[in-house]
């Protein structure tokens, strides 16, 4: 179901979450339920836990009309902060299905804070396969699917790097970034 702008949840609550405040409370992730996301940051807004659930405006078109609706960045994931008694509640609302204990609590605090910034800007923003310098990826789509290759470069395109063994030498092809998919690496069996 689509919900219209105004009647979304909030994507920060409180807003000075984001902040680094020092309370005893920690930083969890939740896994919810398929879809569950909105419903389970009401939840929380309802019950003063600390979230946040990034989101993004969607055009959603229609036989009639044009429809717009936020839907989250990361599709089944909320960030939240509370104490063990609140980390319980989540799991009881029915919209979670797991809970994730943070480590690295500055770390994803830094990052939630680009994630927020980024959002603000007025540039398309949509979720992506997550992929660094080094990693082996395949091309999946454009004229070059099928390759495979190692990213050397990542900015707005990336630099895939060829290699011909044999000849001990590569090839650099600059390429769209969203035709890279990670390279899954399979199991061999004996």
């Amino acid at each position: 179901m689509t919900l219209s702008l105004d009647k979304n949840p909030l994507q920060l609550y409180p807003e000075d979450l984001l902040a680094g405040t020092s309370l005893p409370a920690r930083w969890r992730i939740a896994k919810t339920k398929s879809r569950r996301e909105k419903a389970l940051a009401g939840f929380l807004c309802e019950h003063g836990i600390g979230y946040y659930l990034p989101m993004v405006k969607k055009r959603q078109p229609g036989k009639n009309r044009t429809r717009y609706s936020l839907m989250p960045v990361f599709s089944g994931y909320l960030f939240f902060r509370s104490g063990e008694l609140q980390r319980y509640q989540v799991f009881r609302s029915g919209h979670t299905a797991n809970v994730i204990d943070v480590l690295d609590e500055i770390q994803l605090l830094k990052d939630l804070n680009r994630i927020k910034r980024s959002l603000t800007l007025d540039a398309p923003v949509y979720p992506y396969d997550f992929v660094r310098e080094g990693d082996s990826v395949e091309i999946a789509r454009g004229p070059l699917k099928g390759l495979q290759g190692i990213v050397h470069k990542k900015n707005k395109q990336f630099r895939l790097i060829l290699n011909v063994n044999c000849l001990r030498q590569s090839l650099a092809v600059d390429i769209e970034a969203h035709w890279v998919e990670p390279l899954r690496v399979h199991a061999c069996s004996a």
